[in-house]
């Protein structure tokens, strides 16, 4: 089974809004929904499994049921912060130790369906796979693609979905629950050999306003 694993349990208090940056609306359609319609509409995503923050779960039920997105399978609690929210994510879902597992940022609502399909079939080969792109090919006026490292000499953008099977990750979040990282992938890429594939320079991250606006205007 392949199910996505969608965290938006944050407040977004770069974003100068009332309410979370996940629940502004573009084209009467909250940013949130345009995400999870990317894995709903996916051919190769079999269910969906979505955190977040604990004053919104009744908000996130009626956005369910009203867009009828019926691959959404739990609806849970996040944490403090984003491990922890996945953390909870994978504990509190059911699903066998082989099953795939894609980890997405909830304000990355431009990945699209190639993006997808190679985190899946990459996983056939690896032990975790990891979206990128290049940081010279990033858009300029993204504030926030994702963690920067290096891969051979080249710098790159790490962004989301990041790809496991839901054992291992499962396994990893626990073990170093007491250990911070900035993103899942972190957790296993000392004991793991990583495949890294191409992303998108628009599977940005929307943190700012100025992230903000770019969506409205590609939208």
């Amino acid at each position: 089974m392949n199910v996505a694993l969608i965290v938006f349990a944050g407040k977004g208090t770069r974003i100068n809004s009332p309410i979370p940056k996940q629940f502004i609306k573009i084209n009467e359609k909250d940013l949130v929904v345009y995400t999870i319609e990317k894995f709903e509409n996916s051919r190769y995503i079999d269910e969906i499994i979505l955190v977040t923050h604990k004053d919104y779960i009744d908000y996130v039920k009626d956005l369910v049921i009203y867009h009828n997105l019926s691959k959404v399978r739990y609806i849970i609690q996040g944490g403090e912060t984003r491990q922890e929210s996945v953390k909870k994510g994978l504990e509190k879902s059911r699903y066998n130790d082989d099953d795939i597992i894609l980890i997405h940022d909830g304000d990355r609502p431009l990945v699209d369906d190639n993006i997808i399909k190679n985190n899946i079939d990459l996983l056939k080969e690896y032990n975790a796979v990891c979206t990128f792109i290049y940081h010279q090919d990033a858009l300029k006026s993204a504030s926030n693609l994702g963690r920067c490292k290096k891969l051979g000499d080249r710098d790159i953008d790490v962004q989301t979905p990041q790809s496991f099977r839901y054992g291992l990750i499962k396994k990893y979040h626990k073990l170093k629950e007491n250990e911070q990282f900035s993103d899942d992938i972190g957790l296993v890429e000392k004991d793991y050999d990583v495949c890294y594939v191409k992303g998108s320079p628009f599977n940005f991250k929307v943190t700012t306003d100025i992230d903000l606006t770019l969506i409205k205007s590609i939208m």
